[in-house]
């Protein structure tokens, strides 16, 4: 994920970057330890939860995706992957820039990315949130059409087996 095109992070978000990453363990500058296979690639609780949480803290500061894009000085097309991607790995850069926008504090938001090691204690409030913020409303007449109709498939599909 890049920046802007045509800007880079000015001197001061660098220098900030570079302090913060001196006190992670597991992080890298530009979150080369991600690209280089340093971090694991399979997706913990904490992980699963990123995109929810930048949509849920968006949200609570009535903020469009745009809105955030812009503040972030962060491509619309990440914030969208982010919230609508569970598996994206976002680089250090866009998520410093996302807690800083969303006053969320930027090493625990490392370790929700999966660009630093979680703590256990990240990790299990993660999954209570993620239990938490699944939607509860009740389907639409159109949902609950579809999913009628997809079930079907599914069990037509398996009378033959």
């Amino acid at each position: 994920m890049n920046n802007k095109k045509g800007t880079g992070p000015d001197r001061d978000l660098l220098l900030r970057m570079g302090e913060f990453e001196d006190s992670c363990h597991s992080i890298s500058v530009g979150g080369m330890a991600a690209d280089l296979g340093m971090l694991p690639t399979t997706h913990g609780d904490a992980q699963r939860v990123f995109g929810r949480l930048i949509e849920f803290a968006r949200r609570k500061k009535s903020l469009s995706v745009e809105q955030l894009a812009e503040r972030a000085n962060v491509d619309l097309s990440e914030i969208v992957e982010i919230e609508m991607d569970e598996a994206i790995i976002p680089e250090v850069r866009t998520v410093f820039q996302l807690a800083t926008v969303l006053d969320l504090p930027s090493a625990r938001l490392m370790e929700v990315a999966g660009l630093a090691t979680p703590r256990p204690e990240v990790s299990h409030a993660a999954l209570k949130f993620a239990a938490r913020s699944e939607p509860t409303a009740k389907l639409t007449r159109e949902e609950r059409d579809a999913l009628e109709e997809f079930v079907k498939v599914l069990i037509e599909s398996t009378d033959g087996d």
